[in-house]
Parts: C-alpha cells; structure tokens; sequence
C-alpha cells in the first residue's frame, strides 16, 4: 500500500468523530445489485465513526434501512423532481448539505465518488471549513476517448459536451480535496496529472466484500444454474461479466469470437450483463454467424454470476473493476487488455494474462494458450487467488484507512 504522508497527533484515540458522506449512486440499486450489506461495513470501517451521515441524491432511498445503526440515511429533496444537475437543484441541494453537516457535528466530509455528491461535498466543507476527503475510481478522461473512437461521427457535440462538463467538475473536486483516496497507482497519477498535490493523495486498495474472497460454490448447484441457460458443462465457457456499455469496450470482445472458434470450434462465450450495447452487439454476432455460440444472459444475481465464474475456463476482462476479484477468487485464468490499472494485478503468466489494449486478436490468441494449456490455466488462477488474499485483506485495508482519517482530523484540529 502506499499511502501519503500525514502528520499529526492523536485527537481520536479518546474522541469519536461524526462523518458525513455522500455518493453518486443510490442505495436502492446497491440492493438489487446485492451489495447493500457491504454499505454497513465500507461506510464505518470496524464503526470508528461515532456515526456516519449518508446523504443520498435519490428518493427512492428514502426507505433502505441499513443494519448497521450507526449509519444514518438522509435523502435530499428537489425542486419539483427535476435533473439532478438542474440548476435551482444544486443550491438548493447544497443548502441542505450544510443543514445537515451543521446539525450533526460532523468533522469530516467523505465524497466517494468526484461527481455532483463530490462537487457538493467539497463546497460544504470548505464553507464550514472542515476537511473533504474523496475517492478518484476512475480515469474519466479514459472514457470519454474510448466513447469518442467507439462512436466516432455519430459521437453527438450535446454528448462531448456533457462529458467535458462531468471532467471539469471532477477536476475541480479533486484539485481543491483536502485528501484523496485511490484503489491504484494509475489512479494516483491521473489524480497527479489533473494538478492535486501528490502529497495529498493516498493509494488503499478497494475494500472488498467478504464474501469475495470464500471463492466457493455448490459444485451440483452450480452445474443447474449454468445448465438452465442451454450450456454444455463438458465444453470450454469464455465468460464476460460487466456492464455492455462503451466504456467497457466489451465491443472488442465480439470481435475476437470467430478466431477462437477457428482453433477451438466447441468453445462457449457469454456475456453477464446488460446495457446500451446489448442489441447492438447481438446483432454483430449474427453477422459474424457465431450467435449460436454467444449467450447474452443479462443482469444476473450474485448466485448467477459466482456459478458461472466457477464454471468458466478463462474471464476475459476488457475493462473493468471488480470482476477482476471475483475472477481471481475462484481461481478463474484472466485474459485482460492492458490497460488503465490492469497491471497492477495481472502480471503475466503468474496471475494471467495481458495482452494489447483493443486488440481482438492477441486478445483471441491468450484465450486459445489458455485453452491448449492446463498447467498455465491453473498457475494463473492459484496466483490471481494469491495476490487477491495478500493484498486486499480487508482488516488491513480498514486499519490503513482509519489511521488516514485519523491523521486527516489531527491536522485540521492543530489549524
């Protein structure tokens, strides 16, 4: 881990503090996505705040009842249910911010995300003059490449714009963050290049969920959730799991199919999710006549989604966060574009492979070597397994985290 360098003394070894944190995204989609029990934790790690103030966007939120008693939920109201982004919305919602901020003590601000929660979070602590702490999870400059080449003339100027827009408010947010966190060194040096002094900024893992690292299923239970989608269990299963939206660039993906069909005619491909690209990219397979190999399955449960992870002969992983994880808890090989913060964790032959970013071929040709190779498909997998075990154990990462907000607060109270 490699965290910056906070001085400072010990004001909470006896006195407990009370954080307000924020988030782009809302509760009740945590919930379908089956992770709200992961709020209870990541929210007050081993509840070293006194209490945590979750200030939510969205209505809906309204009736999320968290277990964890020492998180308490306020959800903002708007003005006549317009945008977020609207603009009588955000003074308004800044208004309340503080309201709560003021009214609950806080001497912390936790922006998990560099949005408008984050934009907002900022402007509070600086008007209260309290400290703002927040996450950087992507390269948003990244995406908005990846979506202009996708596009390309059909890439809309309205579309551009609102991307510029989004990257001048996370500029914005990061370079005016009393301290930063990022899950990767990449990260750091985005944070770095968008002027945020380097001494601010703190590299700590994600903090995964627990359940991430058991990497065990039913065996016989599995075989019936893999088999209820037309799958033969005897034959090789190439799976996707994420999003099907440009930034994933699981459009690439489709375009490796037929060349590992051409070396390994029985294998199956399929895709996890759902998204924009979904039509479009069942369409591509029909072209490419290999639809009767492809399964788009869509959004599936967390049980889904560890029975196929359990099933698979190799995760391709193009773009991603989380399912890198997954993939390596149940000691499934990786083949991965390198690109963004992949090889930090992938590194080659010992906890997958990487291969050029956006290319389908070398991205075929890894998945083949995969396949005509037992003993490399297994070292892969034991090492991703590893690497996940020793390096993203979550007391760990909780204790790097506690003793930054810890520091955090001792240097504000000396000012």
């Amino acid at each position: 881990m490699d965290s910056a360098k906070v001085t400072g003394g010990s004001l909470l070894k006896h006195v407990k503090a009370r954080v307000l944190n924020t988030v782009d995204s809302s509760l009740t989609m945590l919930k379908k996505k089956g992770n709200l029990s992961y709020v209870n934790e990541m929210y007050n790690p081993n509840d070293f705040f006194e209490e945590v103030h979750h200030v939510s966007l969205y209505p809906e939120d309204s009736i999320i009842k968290l277990e964890n008693k020492t998180i308490k939920v306020h959800v903002l109201k708007r003005i006549m249910n317009k945008p977020l982004w609207y603009p009588a919305n955000v003074p308004f919602f800044l208004l309340q911010f503080i309201k709560i901020a003021k009214r609950n003590r806080v001497l912390v601000i936790r922006g998990r995300s560099t949005g408008l929660s984050g934009f907002l979070g900022l402007m509070t602590g600086k008007i209260l003059r309290i400290p703002f702490v927040v996450s950087l999870g992507q390269n948003t400059k990244l995406l908005r490449e990846l979506k202009i080449r996708f596009k390309k003339e059909s890439f809309s100027l309205l579309e551009i714009l609102k991307d510029v827009f989004v990257e001048l408010v996370e500029n914005f947010v990061v370079r005016n963050a009393d301290f930063i966190f990022t899950p990767s060194r990449h990260l750091k040096d985005y944070a770095s290049s968008l002027r945020a002094d380097r001494g601010k900024i703190s590299v700590v893992p994600w903090m995964l969920k627990r359940d991430i690292f058991e990497g065990k299923v039913d065996r016989n239970e599995s075989n019936k959730i893999v088999a209820r989608f037309n799958l033969d269990l005897k034959k090789p299963i190439i799976l996707f799991v994420g999003r099907l939206e440009v930034e994933k660039q699981v459009d690439v993906l489709v375009e490796a199919v037929p060349f590992v069909l051409q070396k390994k005619p029985d294998t199956q491909f399929v895709f996890v999710g759902d998204g924009i690209l979904r039509e479009r990219l069942e369409e591509r397979v029909r072209d490419l006549n290999v639809a009767e190999k492809v399964y788009f399955v869509g959004f599936q449960p967390t049980n889904v989604v560890k029975a196929f992870l359990s099933m698979a002969s190799v995760v391709w992983i193009p773009m991603s966060g989380y399912v890198v994880f997954e993939a390596a808890a149940f000691r499934a090989p990786i083949v991965a574009f390198d690109v963004e913060w992949h090889h930090e964790f992938i590194s080659k032959e010992v906890s997958g492979l990487l291969v050029e970013n956006r290319n389908h071929r070398k991205m075929a040709e890894a998945v083949i070597k995969i396949l005509d190779n037992p003993v490399l498909a297994r070292k892969c997998g034991e090492g991703a397994r590893r690497k996940l075990v020793e390096e993203y154990n979550p007391e760990a990462i909780k204790r790097e985290e506690i003793e930054i907000y810890e520091n955090i607060l001792d240097k504000f109270s000396m000012r």
